[in-house]
């Protein structure tokens, strides 16, 4: 096997991403490790997610892991699939947000009201798209803090809708969409109703009010870069009508 670095201390997170391939060349497994305290705290937090993941969705993500003093790694299968790029934005990435939103719906709406957990990075950076499913991945944030139902799935529309206006104006098309997002996890049971009024802001403060789950990787979400009054504004615009 062939092992080849290619993500090393990303977002000062301590954590380096490896491909491991076979003989021929394919690849097989992505590979997380970690030397030092709080990026193998991460790493094993990271497992306890995967690990709920894979009881509630039946997909086995774990290939193998090494536990020793000073030193974690995982081995986590290779998916194929397509990954979308989370900085086209929302109108171009609109298909992949529906189908982002449709596995989230499967899986969330089947958990009890006691039994809430939040991805805490549900970002189409995070999601591995194939004909068949949606696979999840980086479980980094993963918490059982009692953020309510929605939380995953309008991090990831704001996230989308940040990319798109850092380029262009909102248009009606995507409020339209967005909306119908916003209606689809409602109907669904997977919006809770604490952000029918102000979805965007809502989310915004879940993650102020509970910084330890994302320490100083907060600074990447980019829910967070959304101004105040911009905020506001979205929140006029793309709710539960």
């Amino acid at each position: 096997m062939l092992s080849c670095l290619f993500r090393a201390n990303a977002n000062a997170s301590g954590i380096y991403l490896s491909t491991v391939y076979d003989s021929k060349y394919n690849p097989i497994y992505i590979k997380k490790s970690a030397s030092t305290f709080q990026p193998i705290l991460r790493l094993k937090g990271e497992i306890k997610g995967v690990t709920w993941y894979s009881r509630v969705s039946n997909e086995n993500l774990v290939s193998s892991l090494v536990d020793l003093p000073g030193y974690y790694s995982v081995k986590f299968r290779f998916i194929t699939g397509v990954k979308a790029n989370f900085r086209d934005g929302y109108w171009i990435n609109r298909d992949y947000i529906k189908n982002a939103l449709d596995r989230y719906c499967e899986i969330w709406s089947s958990l009890p009201a006691d039994g809430m957990v939040i991805h805490g990075d549900f970002s189409i950076d995070n999601l591995i798209f194939s004909e068949s499913r949606v696979t999840i991945i980086d479980w980094e944030h993963f918490s059982e803090v009692e953020i309510p139902i929605g939380f995953d799935a309008l991090n990831l529309i704001y996230e989308q809708l940040y990319m798109f206006l850092r380029r262009k104006e909102l248009t009606q098309r995507v409020i339209s969409h967005a909306n119908s997002m916003i209606k689809k996890l409602y109907d669904c049971g997977c919006l809770h109703e604490t952000y029918s009024y102000r979805p965007l802001q809502s989310a915004q403060n879940y993650i102020l009010n509970n910084l330890d789950i994302w320490g100083a990787q907060m600074s990447k979400l980019p829910i967070l870069k959304i101004s105040p009054s911009k905020a506001k504004e979205l929140d006029t615009l793309i709710k539960l009508q």
